[in-house]
C-alpha cells in the first residue's frame, strides 16, 4: 500500500469521523461540516452513525490522546473562524508531516507487506507555512469576544518555530477598542524573548513549537481543563526562561503561570504544537472570563 493511501486509512478517515462528531456537537449543520471536511452531506451523515469512540480508537495507533485533543481543538477553532480551505490545509499538512517524520513506518510495516529498508516518506516535502499559521492564530483570536482581556501591560505576541527560526509579530499584539491588532505581518526574529523561550522548551519537548504570552488570569479555572504549572518569582527574562524550563522537565504543560518579580509583570505563557494550537488554547482561557 502506498504511504499516501496508508495515511488516509489510519489517520485522515478516522480524523474526519472525530471532527464530524465534534463540529456537530458545536452546532454545525451537516452541510457546513461537509464543506469544512471536503466531503458530501451524506458522507457526514454516515460518519455520524458510527460512534466517535471507534474513530478515536483507530487514531490512537497514530497519535496519543493529548495530540488528538490538540488537533481536534485546533481544527474546530479554525472551523469557527476561518474559510473551509484553512481547515483542509491544516489537516493536509498535519497528515503529510506525520508521513515525512517517518513516525508511522513501524505501523505501516506491521499492517502491510513493506521492505524493512523502505524510507520513501523522507522525500515528502512539507511547506511549514509558519508565517501563515501565526497570522491565522491572530485571526482566530480577533473573533474572540473576551480575548482583549488577556492582553497584558507588556502586550501579547504569538511565536512559532519555522525553518527560518522563530516567527512572531514585530511590535507585538495590542488592543484597539476590544479588537486584537498587529501593525505588521509576522516575520522571523520579531520576538526575541518569546522566540528564545520556545526554542528552549522545544529542545526539551520537540512537539512544542509555539507559544504566546497572556495576562495572569483565571489560573484555577484554566487548570480544570488544561495542564497548568506555576513558577516564580522571576526577576528577569533569563529567570523566566529558566523557571519555565524547569517546569517542563517534569512534563508538558498547556499554560505556565509566572508570578513575575522585581519590575517583571506576572504573565501566563501558552504552549502548543503550532500557533493555531496555541490560539485554540487561548480561546479556552478566554472562556474562563465569561
Amino acid at each position: 500500500m502506498l504511504p499516501i493511501e496508508f495515511i488516509v486509512e489510519v489517520f485522515v478517515t478516522p480524523l474526519k469521523g472525530v471532527l464530524a462528531h465534534e463540529l456537530a456537537e458545536r452546532g454545525f449543520s451537516q452541510s457546513r461540516i461537509g464543506q469544512l471536511l471536503g466531503i458530501s452531506q451524506p458522507a457526514v451523515s454516515a460518519y455520524l452513525k458510527t460512534p466517535r469512540a471507534q474513530y478515536e480508537e483507530k487514531l490512537m495507533r497514530v497519535v496519543d490522546r493529548r495530540q488528538l485533543q490538540s488537533l481536534v481543538r485546533s481544527a474546530a477553532a479554525l472551523a469557527e473562524s476561518s474559510p473551509a480551505e484553512e481547515v483542509l490545509r491544516y489537516i493536509d499538512n498535519y497528515a503529510l508531516s506525520l508521513l515525512s517524520s517517518l513516525r508511522l513506518c513501524h505501523l505501516h510495516r506491521s499492517m502491510y507487506p513493506l521492505s524493512p529498508t523502505c524510507d520513501i516518506c523522507k522525500d515528502i516535502s512539507v511547506h511549514t507555512e509558519a508565517v501563515k499559521r501565526v497570522e491565522t492564530a491572530l485571526a482566530i483570536l480577533q473573533n474572540c469576544g473576551n480575548c482583549h482581556k488577556l492582553v497584558p501591560k507588556v502586550l501579547m505576541n504569538i511565536v512559532e518555530l519555522g525553518p527560518e527560526g522563530s516567527v512572531g509579530f514585530p511590535g507585538r499584539i495590542f488592543v484597539e477598542g476590544t479588537r486584537l491588532v498587529a501593525r505588521e505581518r509576522p516575520r522571523p526574529g520579531a520576538s526575541r524573548f518569546l522566540g528564545r523561550l520556545v526554542e528552549e522548551i522545544n529542545a526539551i519537548h520537540g512537539e512544542v513549537r509555539a507559544a504566546a504570552n497572556i495576562a495572569y488570569v483565571a489560573k484555577d479555572c484554566v487548570a480544570k481543563t488544561m495542564a497548568v504549572a506555576e513558577v516564580g518569582p522571576s526577576n528577569s527574562e533569563d529567570e523566566i526562561v529558566e523557571n519555565i524550563k524547569a517546569a517542563f522537565k517534569s512534563g508538558i504543560y498547556d499554560v505556565v503561570y509566572d508570578t513575575g518579580g522585581r519590575g517583571i509583570e506576572p504573565n501566563a505563557y501558552v504552549f502548543g504544537t503550532d500557533a493555531v494550537d496555541v490560539a485554540s488554547k487561548i480561546l479556552e482561557v478566554a472562556k474562563c472570563l465569561s
